[in-house]
């Protein structure tokens, strides 16, 4: 259980106005952002989830009674599938991510369950490691992009030193690294490239309406789309800036692991902070013409190793 490839979530939250500097990764410009400077009403259009059967109502009666429970949990338990049940559902019942139980049980965003299908629930939301030789506690965390702190700490570990190969380690609120596949080959007659068995990344908006191609001035591909529409998260990962620069208006960077980055730009609308998990398919922004823009369109770069690449080599 190596690699992610989904996965259906809840629905995004919308942020609360925030302030914040930062240097734009591309060079010398010192940018200020304003998070979300909407209207609130402007959300019945942009929170849209690509499949509904993710969410769930629950009784309000039950609310205290399941959050009882599950806050008093401190191992993995077993859930025999019910009839009637869907991921979304049972992530709900246990107040975990979908991609928790999915990376857990080593299923994928096709995999379909069954009554009767016996699931592992972790006590909370993240993903399990093996220790294996030259492990450390740091640098598990950074595989999974957490907190050293939060591992040693829902472990009890006297340290980050107390651990050994073979150990089972909870990773709270961790994410699976990404890996993706480029349709491109390099021309070669000295050996065929080995063939990637990773998972394309998803279409990020409802058009399929390329408006500029990728090319040697502009390193992305631009989708015409109407403002408002929502922007999904290609792959799960979590964000690494989310707000305003002069070019890119407002926009969302998502850090997948193993160097691979999507960028999401000229939206209208930002549904996600910096620092947030996101998963693959959720809405993380909504379509607009901020920035540097000539009309309504997402701006869309993938950057492998913060070099940009041909996002179609990426995506289907």
């Amino acid at each position: 259980m190596e690699w992610s490839e989904l996965i259906e979530e809840k629905a995004p939250k919308t942020i609360e106005p925030e302030i914040a500097d930062y240097l734009e990764e591309q060079g010398a410009l010192h940018e200020s952002f304003i998070k979300t400077p909407f209207k609130e009403e402007e959300k019945k259009e942009t929170d849209i989830s690509p499949d509904s059967t993710s969410l769930v109502l629950i009784n309000p009666e039950d609310i205290d009674l399941i959050a009882e429970e599950e806050d008093s949990r401190s191992e993995a338990i077993e859930y025999i599938v019910q009839s009637g049940d869907v991921l979304g559902t049972i992530a709900e019942k246990f107040n975990l991510t979908v991609s928790t139980i999915l990376w857990e049980n080593n299923l994928t965003w096709n995999s379909t369950i069954r009554p009767g299908q016996k699931l592992k629930i972790l006590p909370d939301s993240g993903i399990n490691h093996e220790v294996k030789s030259g492990d450390t506690v740091l640098a598990i965390a950074k595989k999974y992009q957490t907190d050293a702190k939060k591992i040693i700490s829902d472990n009890k570990l006297a340290d980050a030193g107390d651990i050994k190969i073979g150990d089972l380690l909870f990773i709270p609120e961790g994410i699976k690294p990404t890996r993706v596949v480029s349709s491109y080959k390099p021309k070669t007659t000295h050996y065929e490239p080995a063939v990637d068995t990773g998972t394309k990344l998803l279409w990020p908006t409802l058009s399929h309406r390329m408006t500029q191609y990728y090319h040697w001035r502009h390193h992305a591909v631009d989708i015409g789309d109407k403002t408002g529409n929502p922007i999904y998260a290609s792959e799960s990962g979590k964000v690494e800036r989310s707000g305003w620069s002069r070019g890119y208006g407002y926009n969302v960077v998502i850090n997948h692991g193993n160097g691979i980055k999507t960028v999401y730009a000229h939206a209208s609308k930002l549904l996600v902070s910096k620092g947030e998990s996101v998963v693959r398919g959720q809405t993380i922004a909504a379509i607009g013409s901020t920035g540097w823009s000539t009309g309504p369109h997402l701006h869309f770069e993938v950057r492998v190793n913060n070099i940009k690449q041909n996002p179609l080599n990426y995506i289907k």
